[in-house]
């Protein structure tokens, strides 16, 4: 993915300038869902069809989404994801971005201190739908993993 290049046009760069907000403020709904173990408000942030890939394994189309990811973090105790450093890229009515991600996954909601964690990034796809944007795809690598591997 290349640098954004805002467009040279005022009212152009409105228009971008909001896309991105829109987008950078899904990314943020899509954090705070699965931390609140929203996993159907987590599926409806993907279009219709929409695809999670995961380094081990994934998931596509809005439907059973909801609870593929439940299956995948509902077992946490408590889980917080962080998404920082968007860059995005607009294309009229699609737009890609990277974002950064640490994740923390707490084994036992008794024992806050006994963790799983990860690092690395988000690489998402965008369309823009009736509904607002939403995700086509989000892939996501790990970097780096630390604490207490989940049995």
């Amino acid at each position: 993915m290349t640098p954004a290049m805002r467009p040279p046009a005022p009212d152009e760069q409105l228009g971008w300038l909001v896309d991105r907000a829109q987008i950078s403020d899904l990314l943020y709904r899509f954090a705070r869902a699965l931390d609140e173990k929203d996993f159907e408000g987590y599926a409806g942030l993907y279009a219709e069809d929409g695809e999670l890939v995961l380094p081990w394994g994934g998931h596509r189309g809005r439907a059973g989404l909801a609870e593929h990811v439940r299956g995948d973090l509902g077992g946490f105790g408590a889980t917080h994801h962080i998404s920082s450093n968007h860059l995005i890229e607009v294309d009229g009515d699609s737009a890609a971005s990277r974002s950064y991600l640490q994740a923390v996954h707490v084994l036992d909601a008794a024992d806050r201190r006994t963790h799983w964690d990860v690092g690395g990034w988000y690489d998402c796809s965008y369309r823009r739908t009736a509904e607002g944007w939403r995700f086509t795809r989000v892939a996501i690598t790990d970097v780096w993993h630390g604490g207490v591997e989940r049995d």
